[in-house]
């Protein structure tokens, strides 16, 4: 296993980021929510950066490119996603490669993988990522 992998599951997170040798951000969030908890917190700081994703589906690759990351190491990794960081050039390295993302509960597709079928553009991606999870904790 790599060594940024089993950091990850040693210190029980879904999502770390490394500027050089640091570690600069943590969080055991689950789903795509670290990601935006990453941006929120990190900005622009994020460029260049180094991530270590638990799971990354396509939605989580989209906010990847957004974020300006420069290197991404994955325990498991979307045929999707995969595709996304390659042809962006993002360095790329992962346990295990899977068609799609399924919910804990079996369902095919995670919402966001869903969501952003057919989304190329990451800021577009970003956009509709936040409205959506705007929408998800509004109170009914």
């Amino acid at each position: 296993m790599n060594e940024y992998l089993r950091k990850l599951e040693e210190a029980n997170m879904c999502l770390m980021v490394y500027e050089g040798d640091t570690l600069i951000f943590q969080s055991s969030s689950k789903g795509i929510r670290p990601h935006l908890e990453a941006i929120d917190e990190l900005g622009d700081r994020l460029r260049g950066t180094l991530m270590v994703d638990k799971i990354v589906g396509r939605a989580a690759a989209l906010l990847i490119l957004y974020s300006g990351v420069a290197e991404v190491y994955a325990g498991v990794i979307s045929s999707g996603g995969r595709v996304v960081l390659l042809q962006a050039g993002v360095k790329l390295f992962y346990g295990v490669e899977t068609e799609y993302i399924k919910m804990v509960d079996g369902r095919i597709y995670c919402p966001f993988e869903e969501m952003v079928q057919g989304i190329d553009d990451p800021i577009e991606a970003y956009h509709a990522i936040v409205e959506k999870m705007e929408n998800l904790n509004k109170p009914s």
